[in-house]
C-alpha cells in the first residue's frame, strides 16, 4: 500500500513535544525570574515628597541611623521619623549659633540656599501644620510574612546586610530582594552577616568587615556561639 503521508511528517510528534518541552522550561524561568522579589521590587526607587538624601545626612554629616529610625533596636518596626525629628535639627536656634551655622551667608546678611529650599519649606510648613510628611514606603515585608527589627538589630545583623550602602544614596532604592530565599540564606548561615554591636549602622566599616574572607569563620562565628544563635528554618518562624 502505497504511503498516504510523506517521511518527513514521521518527525511531527518528536518536534511538538521537544517544542512543548522547551516552551514549558521557558515559562517556568520566566516566571522563577520575573515573579520573584529579585525583579520585582530590586531598584524600587519612589519619589519621595521631600528630597531627603541618606547620602547627605548618613555620609556627610554622620548622622546615625537610629536619630531619625529611633525604635529599631525596641521595636518590631523601623519608624519613619516624625517631622518634630526633622525640625529638631532645621530649626535655627540663632543665626550664626545654631545647629545648621550655614542657614546664612558667611557675613550673616543674606539666607543660604539651605535656608531658601522649597523642600525644607515642605518640613517646615508640614511642622506648623502640625501635620506628618507624606513619605512613599520603600521597604515592605508582605502581609502574610512577619520581621522583627529589634531582634535582628539586637543580634548583631547591620543594617548594611538589609539595606547595603544607604549612606551612600542620595534617593533610597531598595538594594536586596528580601524574599524567602534570602532570608532563608542569611538564617542558615549566620555568620557570615554577624558584627558586635558598636558597628551596627557603620556601614562603611561593617562592608570592610563582611567582605573579609575570614570574618564568618573568626567574629561571626564568635558572636553566634556567645548569643547561642540557631535561626528558625521553620515556617512558623515567620509565617503565623
Amino acid at each position: 500500500m502505497a504511503n498516504i503521508f510523506p517521511k518527513w511528517t514521521k518527525m511531527i510528534p518528536t518536534v511538538l513535544a521537544g517544542g512543548s518541552f522547551a516552551f514549558l522550561v521557558l515559562i517556568v524561568a520566566t516566571v522563577w525570574y520575573y515573579m520573584t522579589p529579585s525583579y520585582t521590587r530590586v531598584g524600587y526607587q519612589p519619589t519621595q515628597p521631600v528630597a531627603f538624601s541618606h547620602q547627605v545626612h548618613v555620609g556627610k554629616l554622620g548622622m546615625d541611623c537610629r536619630y531619625c529610625h529611633t525604635h529599631v533596636e525596641q521595636s518590631r518596626h523601623a519608624n519613619i521619623p516624625s517631622t518634630a525629628t526633622c525640625m529638631s535639627c532645621h530649626t535655627v536656634v540663632d543665626e550664626l549659633g545654631g545647629y545648621l551655622q550655614q542657614a546664612v551667608s558667611r557675613d550673616g546678611s543674606s539666607p543660604s540656599a539651605h535656608w531658601r529650599s522649597e523642600d525644607l519649606q515642605i518640613v517646615r510648613n508640614a511642622y506648623a501644620d502640625d501635620k506628618p510628611i507624606p513619605w512613599r514606603r520603600v521597604h515592605k515585608v508582605p502581609d502574610y510574612a512577619h520581621f522583627n527589627h529589634a531582634v535582628h538589630v539586637n543580634a548583631g545583623v547591620s543594617c548594611y546586610s538589609c539595606h547595603k550602602r544607604i549612606d551612600q544614596m542620595p534617593v533610597v532604592f531598595h538594594a536586596e530582594s528580601m524574599g524567602m530565599g534570602w532570608c532563608l540564606d542569611c538564617h542558615r548561615a549566620p555568620e557570615k552577616h554577624l558584627v558586635e554591636q558598636e558597628y551596627i549602622t557603620d556601614l562603611a566599616a561593617v562592608e570592610e568587615m563582611l567582605a573579609d574572607r575570614d570574618h564568618a569563620r573568626t567574629v561571626g562565628a564568635r558572636i553566634a556561639e556567645r548569643l547561642r544563635m540557631a535561626p528558625s528554618q521553620n515556617c512558623a518562624a515567620c509565617h503565623y
